[in-house]
């Protein structure tokens, strides 16, 4: 009686105008979050597809990518951001799209380092120290028994996830925002490492940089004793 009683009602209120228009409007209001969600993936997709495009090309002897240059940087605190142009910045839309998903061999990690890059020279050189974190270790990745204040380093498996941490523990007004992009282990959304992590572990640091006024992200390497930048192809716009 009641399911009879509840296909009347909805039979009745579908054959009322008002009701029916009111109706529609509500269900094209709810396909909108999910159309944007769509369209930003696919997005995302072309960015990271142009971005290992360009990295494929890099890799051939003496080839230059037209309209990508490889950036020498004399000195780091040059390029880096304050905090008033990131936190304007995001997460508005305007903000930069980091063009990596998550993916099968690699996890993120975010990090706020210092400007001048001595951070991340050493981090490149020497790896993640895990003497250094301040977190404390929460279901290690690989199911060993550690002391119960034993420090952890963490990442997470979603560099959306990671990407927040650029704008955590901000200590000074210029800072250089990194994504780490480590070996993947564990399966958890976000995974706990009680040890050191070793440089052969961070396949690629991505940074985000002001170049010609613009924040931008792309990899950043420490070559022939100084840092280069290697900006991400800018994709197409959304429109």
């Amino acid at each position: 009686m009641k399911k009879f009683f509840s296909v009347f009602l909805f039979l009745l209120l579908a054959a009322v105008p008002g009701v029916q228009a009111q109706k529609w409007k509500a269900f094209q209001g709810a396909l909108v979050p999910a159309r944007t969600k769509i369209m930003l993936y696919a997005f995302q997709r072309k960015a990271e597809s142009a971005v290992l495009r360009a990295a494929a090309a890099r890799q051939l002897p003496g080839r230059v990518v037209p309209g990508q240059p490889v950036i020498k940087i004399s000195s780091l605190s040059n390029f880096a951001p304050t905090k008033n142009e990131i936190n304007a910045a995001f997460p508005k839309a305007h903000f930069p799209l980091f063009p990596f998903q998550e993916n099968d061999r690699e996890m993120y990690r975010g990090m706020a380092l210092d400007a001048e890059g001595k951070s991340l020279r050493h981090i490149l050189q020497n790896g993640l120290e895990v003497s250094k974190s301040h977190y404390e270790n929460f279901a290690a990745y690989d199911g060993q028994e550690y002391p119960e204040d034993a420090a952890a380093i963490y990442a997470a498996h979603s560099p959306k996830h990671a990407q927040y941490y650029i704008l955590s523990d901000l200590n000074s007004e210029q800072y250089l925002p990194v994504i780490l992009h480590i070996k993947k282990v564990g399966w958890r959304m976000t995974v706990s490492v009680p040890h050191d992590i070793p440089p052969s572990w961070i396949y690629r640091v991505s940074a985000l940089l002001k170049v010609g006024g613009q924040l931008q992200w792309g990899e950043i390497k420490w070559q022939n004793k100084g840092f280069v930048f290697l900006p991400y192809p800018v994709p197409p716009s959304k429109k």
